[in-house]
């Protein structure tokens, strides 16, 4: 891990040393709880009731519970999930971004992530897909909720998401070749 005084940035899996600051400690365990595909609980427990999420497609969700109603259908038809971590950033919000109560730092993340299908007639080897995630991470909204204390307040992911309906239609145009 290399650090300057402006960004903390480390590439690689999570080890002890991201585990012992906060927002990157929150941030392995949001990405192993959506890895997991167990996301039927409340979205408070990851996302501020009033977060906003920023989609590459354009599309802007306005809630926490938007965004988990959403990340649910989204992951709903894969039978497995794995961001691989490329490289996290740590950078210190300014109180332009963050009111200064909420300690936030922004987590952005390179990561590819696989998408392994659950239908077993589109079925294949997973669908690999680079995508780049900022995350605004800081105190809970609202007292008992977040996870360790933290919400995400902001997040915004960049990803080709034609690419994976496009993967999705070659399967389903070579299975209908194949019958």
């Amino acid at each position: 891990m290399t650090e300057s005084t402006a960004c903390l940035t480390h590439y690689g899996v999570y080890d002890a040393s991201t585990r012992a600051i906060p927002a990157l400690s929150f941030i392995e365990k949001y990405s192993n709880k959506v890895d997991s595909l167990e996301i039927s609980g409340p979205f408070h427990s990851w996302y501020a009731p009033s977060c906003n999420f920023y989609n590459a497609n354009g599309v802007v969700l306005r809630s926490g519970d938007e965004i988990w109603t959403w990340m649910k259908s989204l992951f709903g038809p894969f039978d497995a999930v794995q961001h691989s971590i490329k490289v996290v950033r740590l950078i210190k919000a300014t109180t332009i971004e963050a009111a200064p109560e909420r300690d936030a730092y922004w987590v952005m993340l390179e990561t590819d992530i696989a998408f392994s299908i659950k239908d077993p007639l589109l079925a294949g080897g997973p669908i690999v897909i680079p995508r780049f995630l900022m995350f605004l991470i800081g105190k809970s909204e609202v007292e008992g909720q977040g996870t360790d204390g933290l919400q995400i307040l902001e997040a915004k992911v960049w990803w080709d998401t034609d690419m994976l309906g496009r993967e999705l239609a070659a399967r389903k145009k070579k299975l209908d070749q194949d019958y």
